[in-house]
């Protein structure tokens, strides 16, 4: 078992079709500050899925394989609102508990801001208008 403290994320652009890349760092110390990005995963159940990576992992298995897995947190519905919302506001809380995430269901990152007013500190915003392929798939 290898880590790693970054990932390429190779994608389709819904906007353009073309290819696409995002970085995804998972990073205890990243210019002196902790560093653990979200992505979106692809699931069965309809809807966005989002996770916080907490490690990236390689494994070398018996027959020579590599097998690529993200530790992660996902992140599930909040039932704390927004005294204003908006179209498309999603409010997420990160779940207290790890699994393993094989990182071929990774779709791409996703950016996470935290909630200034809750007393939870485990609130998030999705912000969707981080580029146009962000938009366009969470308004799916």
């Amino acid at each position: 078992v290898r880590r790693f403290k970054c990932a390429y994320i190779e994608y389709q652009s819904l906007e353009d079709w073309r290819g696409a890349r995002d970085i995804i760092r998972c990073n205890s110390c990243f210019h002196n500050e902790p560093r653990y990005d979200s992505l979106l995963v692809n699931q069965t159940e309809p809807g966005l899925h989002i996770a916080r990576a907490r490690a990236l992992l390689r494994c070398r298995l018996p027959s020579g394989r590599n097998l690529d897995i993200a530790l992660v947190r996902m992140f599930g519905q909040s039932r704390w609102k927004p005294k204003t919302r908006w179209d498309g506001c999603e409010v997420r809380e990160e779940e207290k508990e790890h699994s393993f995430l094989s990182m071929d269901y990774v779709i791409r990152g996703a950016l996470m801001a935290p909630v200034r007013s809750v007393k939870q500190p485990n609130t998030y915003y999705l912000v969707d208008t981080i580029d146009a392929d962000m938009f366009l798939r969470a308004d799916q």
